[in-house]
């Protein structure tokens, strides 16, 4: 299905896999899971360095930071306790909207999602909210924030190795909302919220949303409104309608631009509005 493979690598250490990568940046590719890249046909792949054996499969919470290695699968994800109760299980329920087939979910890796996202990845919408933070290593070790990583795309012979979550402030509360057509498993549009609120009154807001170019944003003049203010219904209404207001989506097959606007106004509420219903539950 790779018309021009001519070598095949599994190297043994990441040392190893990067001095392949090093070699030959133009035509030669990493492959864990493979489900984007080998139905792709890419007439550029002519060595593939298999990087599964390099033990970056795991999901650990130490130091205060939670870490996603790069070859972790999408079922392993929906299936981690740690993540099913990390953020409410933000991840989790992410990993498994990702792909609507378990067999897919079981081969698909964390590090071939982030390096293929698209408009709609829900996972990528997740990862903005929690703030999170790519691990990459080549010629130096660094960590990016994701929507830096995502904004070059390119890793010019490097590896990604895992993703960095900080632990959550205390009275934090994340949730998901989305809406998807009868004729689709994907959703259209989805919005995700992280809010962290004391004594009523919101202390910082993290807001993302699908379908925009070239991948999902965070609502930063949303956030702006709410942070300092009162977490209320009546600021939540408020910050739906800005949210409407700023959304400047794409159209495509799932859904036209149009649709998702409006929709966006709902969607923006409702996921705010379970926040606060969590946040009420602990009072």
């Amino acid at each position: 299905m790779l018309p021009n493979l001519k070598r095949y690598h599994r190297p043994k250490s990441i040392t190893e896999a990067l001095a392949l990568l090093h070699k030959n940046s133009g035509s030669i590719f990493i492959i864990a899971g493979g489900t984007k890249l080998v139905p792709s046909k890419n007439p550029q792949v002519e060595e593939l360095v298999d990087i599964t054996g390099l033990e970056l499969n795991y999901i650990q919470q130490e130091y205060g930071v939670l870490r996603i290695g790069a070859t972790t699968t999408l079922q392993q994800m929906v299936e981690s306790p740690i993540l099913k109760t990390f953020a409410h299980g933000l991840l989790s329920e992410a990993a498994q909207l990702t792909h609507v087939s378990r067999m897919i979910r079981n081969v698909s890796t964390l590090g071939g999602e982030l390096t293929t996202t698209t408009p709609l990845s829900i996972l990528y919408c997740a990862f903005l909210v929690l703030q999170a933070q790519v691990r990459l290593v080549g010629c130096d070790e660094f960590a990016l924030a994701m929507n830096i990583f995502l904004s070059k795309r390119k890793l010019d012979g490097g590896m990604l190795i895992e993703v960095l979550i900080p632990q959550l402030e205390p009275r934090t509360y994340a949730a998901m909302v989305y809406t998807r057509s009868l004729h689709s498993w994907q959703p259209a549009i989805c919005a995700c919220a992280r809010i962290t609120v004391d004594k009523g009154l919101c202390t910082s807001a993290k807001i993302a949303i699908t379908g925009t170019e070239p991948v999902p944003q965070r609502l930063y003049e949303v956030e702006e409104f709410l942070e300092n203010n009162s977490f209320t219904q009546k600021n939540i209404e408020h910050a739906a309608q800005n949210a409407y207001e700023i959304y400047n989506p794409i159209s495509d097959a799932l859904a036209t631009a149009e649709y998702r606007k409006e929709v966006s106004r709902f969607v923006i509420h409702k996921v705010l509005s379970q926040c606060l219903e969590f946040a009420d539950e602990l009072l």
